[in-house]
Parts: structure tokens; sequence; C-alpha cells
């Protein structure tokens, strides 16, 4: 009779804790969401029946002035809709907010773990030490022929399947698995030859948005504890070791022809040769070259493809910005080689339509700041909020990016919002696709270089066309947890332009 009433009484302790921990922002007079067990504010999210980025859209128009509360299962999160405060956290009160809230074992996923998107304290600037100095200008520069030769193989492929729709984020896969691939590592992918090469195969396999990834991205997100518990790793231990057996031939092969790259694996190797001209050990271990490396390869790949698929769509939807384009295109030049770093990043008219395509699709919809010291944050209205040590704050910036108060009738592409004087409209961060102060994005040089050039080449060869125009809004595939995706995928198709 014992361990039914010892049983009650737990279940009972356990609702009254959760009853208690769910009251937190009531009982300091904070707006917010209410919880539902057990799930809290995100049942959709970790049920799988709707995207972050829709459900975080959801609660910023539930929740009214500059933030408010929610709960990640009965732990409290701030939820910040004022781009002041987005501001503060990202660079005014950086010290308090340093560590992003993402959690990743570096013992079970060690590769993962060294990426500087998520390491914690000063971890971060070491790993972000070590990738910086390769996204210099004067490095993209030496990249350029490299992206440019996986250009030309991208629009012969594309020339070959004039008659058929392609899917935009299969298509920028490939390109952007190349371009990365001999930017990071010197190999030649080859993805459009062969799209089941080794390279397109492990790259594809990163965030496949299986039912076991989605569940390691959740508990890296909300629940780490479940995830250090159960050792989930986002990345398989075959793309791992693939990577780690990549360097490790790369590196194997140039020291013993003496051969060196013009890519971010060189920048390592030249590290440890330095120190042990010096007598002294390697800078880097194998594992940690492969991860570094592997850095280069997550951050490019896979918002860069997402990006590129995007502004096709868009670009197939709207004939007047298409054409717009496609003049100051050729204005420049008929061939890639008339568009060098300095040509490519001055082209405004590129730059607004590559802005507008990530207002309304940003590659990832929010950003999540742990708060590691007690600190007050101010509103534009200005309330104001302390904010306790331990407290994660969500940066919504799908639907800041998307709020009729900044950008009206946010549904319609028009890249004329990014004019210098429309910029001068808006308060600056009520947009920051690569997040802002000092841990936004190191790659933004390279990414851009390698989007924008991919546009250049299209709109020189092809006129884009939609395979069918959309009533509402896209639909969002809530199996992608990682990334915004297109449900059923992005169909353009690509008519020579001179044939028309």
């Amino acid at each position: 009779m014992l361990i039914p009433q010892l049983l009650l009484a737990l279940l009972l302790v356990g609702f009254l804790l959760w009853r208690w921990k769910v009251s937190y922002w009531q009982r300091r007079g904070v707006p917010c969401i209410q919880a539902k067990f057990p799930f809290g504010s995100i049942a959709d999210i970790i049920l799988m029946r709707k995207t972050i980025g829709e459900v975080y859209d959801e609660i910023y128009y539930d929740l009214k002035g500059g933030f408010g509360g929610i709960y990640r299962f009965w732990w409290p999160a701030l939820f910040v809709r004022d781009p002041e405060m987005v501001k503060a956290v990202f660079v005014k009160e950086f010290n308090s907010f340093h560590d992003n809230d993402y959690y990743v074992d570096p013992k079970v996923d060690p590769i993962l773990g060294l990426n500087p998107f998520n390491s914690k304290g000063d971890r971060w600037k070491y790993s972000r030490g070590i990738v910086t100095p390769s996204l210099t200008i004067l490095k993209v520069k030496g990249m350029l022929p490299g992206i440019r030769s996986v250009c030309k193989q991208m629009s012969d492929y594309i020339a070959t399947q004039s008659d058929e729709f392609l899917e935009g984020y299969d298509l920028m896969g490939k390109y952007t698995t190349d371009v990365v691939g001999c930017s990071a590592y010197g190999i030649e992918g080859n993805s459009f030859e062969n799209p089941n090469s080794v390279l397109r195969q492990m790259s594809s396999r990163m965030f496949d948005g299986s039912l076991k990834g989605n569940i390691a991205l959740l508990c890296a997100l909300y629940f780490p504890a479940l995830g250090k518990l159960l050792r989930f790793k986002i990345l398989t231990e075959e793309v791992n070791q693939y990577f780690i057996s990549v360097v490790r031939e790369a590196v194997s092969q140039r020291k013993k022809d003496g051969s060196a790259r013009d890519d971010f694996l060189q920048t390592l190797i030249n590290a440890n040769s330095a120190s042990e001209e010096r007598g002294e050990p390697p800078v880097y271990s194998e594992e940690e070259m492969a991860a570094h490396s592997m850095t280069f390869f997550l951050d490019g790949y896979e918002t860069a493809a997402l990006l590129l698929g995007f502004i096709m769509y868009e670009l197939s939807l709207n004939s007047v910005p298409q054409e717009k384009l496609r003049k100051e295109v050729r204005k420049i030049g008929d061939s890639v080689e008339a568009f060098d770093l300095d040509v490519i990043h001055h082209m405004d008219y590129l730059d607004r339509v590559v802005m507008e395509t990530l207002r309304k699709h940003p590659s990832g919809t929010s950003f999540s700041r742990l708060c590691t010291r007690d600190v007050v944050l101010k509103s534009g209205d200005g309330s104001e909020i302390l904010v306790e040590e331990g407290t994660p704050v969500i940066l919504p910036m799908y639907s800041l990016h998307n709020d009729p108060e900044y950008f009206p009738n946010p549904d319609r592409f028009d890249p004329e919002r990014f004019t210098e004087d429309n910029r001068a409209t808006r308060p600056q961060f009520c947009f920051f696709p690569f997040g802002g102060g000092p841990r936004s994005c190191p790659g933004n040089t390279f990414a851009m270089t390698m989007v924008k050039l991919a546009v250049i080449t299209v709109l020189l060869r092809f006129k884009l066309e939609p395979k069918e125009i959309p009533v509402g809004k896209l639909e969002l595939d809530p199996l992608n947890q990682f990334f915004h995706s297109a449900k059923h995928g992005l169909w353009v198709k690509y008519k020579p332009v001179d044939a028309l």
C-alpha cells in the first residue's frame, strides 16, 4: 500500500514544483505566454508540428511591448521584440551575453563542439581566432579562381537541363558543396558531373532533417541534460570520420610532394609547420584541424545553398526585379571573369536582392543568447527588465524581418527596401541576418562572394520561370528544425536567355 501512496506523493511534489517553475514570469509581473504541461510554450516545436520560426512568430504577435516571457519546458526564457534590446544583447551588453544558448558536448561531438558558434566562454574567441584570418578579403580573393571554376560547371550543367524544373536547394547544394570543398580543403567535388560523389553525399547528410537529427538538435537547444545523458550527436560518426580522413590525406599528400594550396586547410598546415620549425609541438592536432576545417564547411555550405535557392525562387516569381538585376549584371560584363571581388561587392541592386531574400527567408530563424551575469535591459519605450544570470534570451529574427511595422507589406518581395535612404528609416536591429556585435558571422565576406557570383552566373545565361505561382505563404518544413526550408521544394526552370 505504501508504494502507490509514495508514487502519488512524488507525482504531487513534481507537479507543484513544475507549477512553481512556470510561474517565474508571473511572480515578477512580466507579460508572458502561459506554460502548458509538459512542453511549456514550445509544444509545436518539440512535436515537430511547426518550425521554430513559425512558433516564435506566433509568440511575437501574442506578446505586446518590447519583451515578454516564455517557458521552454519548465525553464523560463526572455523573448525580445524590441530592436533596441536586440542591439543591447548583441553589442551594448555583450559581456553579459557572450555565450550562445546552444549546447554541444565536446566530448560527445568534438568536431562540432569546436565550432565558434557552439563554443562557450573564452573558447569561442580561440575558435573564432583560427577561422577569421582565413576569411579576410585578401584570402577570399585568392579563392575566386576556384569559385569561378565551379560557377562555370554549374552554368554548363543548367544548360543541359533547360527543359526541366530544378529544385533550388538541391541545385545550389551541389554548387556550395564544390565551392566550399575547394576553398576549405582543395578538393574538387565535381557534384554536377557526379551527384553521388562522396563529398556531395557527406555534405547532404550533415543536416538531413531525420527524426534522430532533429531530436539531437532540440536537445541541444532546449534539453541539454538529456542530450548529454543519451550522448546524442548532431553530426553522424560517418560524417565526422570522413572529414578527419580528408584532412589526414590532404596533409600527408602536401607534405609528401611539398605542394601548397590557397585554401583554409593550408593556413592550419602552415601554422603547424612554423611551430615545428621553432622546435615546438604542432599548434593543431589532426582532430582540431578536421574540426576547424569542417567549421568552414558547415558555415558555408548549408546556409548559402538555402539562400541561393530562395533567391532563384523569388526572382522567378518577380520578373521586374529579375530583369533589373540582369541589366546591372550585363552592364558590367558577359562572363564571370569580368567580376572581381571589388566589382561584386559594389553592385547595388544585387546587394538589395540578396538582402531582401535574407529578410524574407533567413536560413536560421532566431538567435538565442545565455545571460552570464545579471544585467538590466531597456526597451525603446522606456520599460526595463532585470535579466538574471542563466536566463536564455531569444531574438526572433524571422519575426522582426517580417514585421509590417518595419517592413510594410512584408510578404511582397521588394529589393528597394534596402536602398540607403530606406535603410535609414528603420532601427538597425530589425534586420540582422548575420547576427551582430563581436559574435557576428565571421564568414560573411566569403559567403556573400560565393552567393553573389552564383547569382551573376545564372542571370548571365538564364531566365528564371516558376513552376507555379504560390497562393498564400510558402509552406515551411517542420521536420527540418535546423533551418528555414520549403516543405515541397523550390522549383524553377532555367531558360537560355538569348533564346527568348
